[in-house]
């Protein structure tokens, strides 16, 4: 074997695995428990690019001459030039999942420097979605037809979004979900139960969207969207010359008056 190989070591053996024996976009899934204090993973490149996740414990992971600890949960991105090896952390035994791929990766966010790595910090909440990703990956290269290709290809993009995704502060994604809030209460401001349209369009339970329109604009949801509609109906009359009557039967007031008494509330 020369000194630094430029192919995939395999896991010791009875450790759970997939090598790619095709050109699939694909070359290989790795999953479960590892202990790289007995078997150290070996510096080498991999012939693809690696995703690593590290869903428990820690490792050491050496990659163009810097070491880096990687404390679960985490995500490493190498880049195939990349020559890399794997020690123990501070846990004898740690989860992993890994993903192979032949091409480089797409996302700009994740893609590393040529023959080096990007490390992801990852939220906790989101394990659940990668670990599911990974399972749909086992079972896709299970299967035998002919849309193997394309499922895989679209099942990566996945990978790289939920990896994005999970890589966010947690305010970035509060900020990210207020914009469709907002844009949602925009368009259906003549509705006449906004709060159950809004939960079932969100997912969300009446208590959940209360504290959330609270962290986020000081009002409960229903005083908020009172607030939106009455605003909306000055922007019409003032600006755009409409009516009272005109505007009330737009935003779905039941008469001219109900909307007369909301402007001078």
């Amino acid at each position: 074997m020369p000194d630094h190989p430029h192919a995939i070591i395999k896991p010791p053996q009875g450790r759970p695995c997939w090598i790619s024996h095709g050109d699939l976009p694909l070359i290989y899934l790795g999953w479960g428990t590892r202990d790289f204090k007995r078997v150290p993973l070996p510096r080498h490149n991999d012939p693809g690019v690696n995703f690593y996740i590290v869903t428990k414990g820690d490792l050491t992971l050496t990659a163009a001459g810097a070491e880096h600890r990687l404390v679960a949960p985490c995500a490493c991105i190498i880049d195939k030039e990349c020559l890399f090896s794997i020690t123990n952390g501070r846990s004898a035994n740690v989860e992993i999942l890994v993903w192979v791929w032949r091409d480089s990766t797409t996302g700009g966010d994740l893609k590393p420097a040529p023959g080096d790595v990007r490390l992801l910090p990852l939220r906790p909440d989101a394990l659940p979605r990668i670990l599911e990703l990974h399972q749909h990956c086992r079972d896709e290269v299970a299967r035998t037809d002919a849309a193997i290709s394309l499922t895989l290809s679209a099942l990566r993009t996945l990978v790289e979004v939920e990896l994005g995704r999970a890589s966010q502060k947690p305010q970035a994604e509060d900020e990210l979900l207020w914009e469709r809030v907002r844009s949602w209460i925009g368009s259906n401001l003549a509705i006449h139960a906004p709060i159950p349209a809004l939960c079932d369009y969100l997912r969300m339970s009446p208590s959940t969207l209360n504290r959330f329109f609270m962290k986020q604009a000081g009002l409960a949801p229903g005083a908020y969207f009172r607030a939106a509609k009455k605003r909306e109906a000055l922007r019409l009359i003032r600006n755009e010359g409409w009516t009272v009557k005109t505007t009330a039967f737009h935003l779905g007031y039941r008469h001219a008056t109900d909307l007369s008494r909301a402007l001078i509330k």
